[in-house]
């Protein structure tokens, strides 16, 4: 994660879970399909590895209570400092990279959208490898190679060039060791317009930190126009599912 990220995720600290909590209703759905494809047994030991605020590491605690803390990772101290104090959470203060460099054994692994932040993703996977244990799993969400949220076209064309893609992303963790499973789900998204619009203007996605507060009132004003005739906005939020698993 590079620096201006990692300040990015500061600043937002305070106001994360709001900007990406869409309803209870989506981060249950959700949750449930990590819990499914992660086949998280009550006696797993799981590292959520960029957990920001917590946000599904609680949500797992509460369909399934775990008997070991899930373990939080996370670069920045000031999201790690919004999760709750639970002795079933343990905050650890790192990046990702590093910590998979620890010599520390667990079973499962969930890396909800942060992948992208990653510069060595192979360096990345290939640490994780060793630490798991036989039958381990390694979930990693992202979204996919293009994406149709309302958004300004100039973010739109940026994204494309820089989100990663899930086939290289299961090439790298096939060369890792992993066997790798690919899989696909959709949630239907409805928002009001002007909480969606004070999400970007919040830069919500991280990738929106690379405009200039002119660029970001720009595209507002182009959204603005695009969606006029609209009170509430529908989208799918569309998620890759690369399943790791060390056989």
């Amino acid at each position: 994660m590079t620096n201006k990220t990692q300040e990015h995720y500061q600043n937002i600290a305070n106001i994360y879970d709001e900007l990406w909590i869409y309803s209870e209703e989506f981060v249950e759905f959700l949750t449930a399909k990590i819990v499914a494809s992660l086949e998280l047994k009550y006696t797993d030991v799981l590292v959520d590895l960029g957990s920001g605020t917590g946000i599904y590491a609680q949500e797992i605690l509460k369909q399934l209570p775990l008997e070991n803390p899930i373990i939080c990772v996370d670069p920045s101290d000031r999201m790690l400092s919004k999760i709750s104090s639970d002795n079933r959470l343990k905050k650890v203060n790192a990046d990702a990279v590093t910590f998979a460099a620890r010599s520390q054994r667990y079973d499962k692994v969930l890396i909800k959208e942060a992948i992208h932040h990653i510069a060595d993703k192979e360096l990345l996977f290939k640490s994780l490898f060793p630490r798991l244990s036989a039958g381990g799993i390694l979930l990693i969400l992202l979204l996919p190679p293009t994406i149709d949220y309302p958004l300004f076209e100039k973010y739109l064309r940026q994204y494309e060039q820089s989100q990663p893609h899930y086939e290289d992303l299961a090439k790298l963790l096939a060369g890792a060791g992993f066997e790798v499973a690919i899989d696909f789900v959709e949630y239907p998204v409805s928002i009001e317009k002007t909480q969606y619009f004070k999400m970007v203007e919040n830069r919500y996605m991280s990738g929106l930190r690379r405009f200039s507060d002119r660029e970001i009132q720009a595209g507002l004003e182009e959204l603005a126009r695009k969606y006029a005739d609209s009170t509430v906005l529908h989208f799918a939020e569309r998620f890759v599912f690369l399943k790791a698993l060390k056989a």
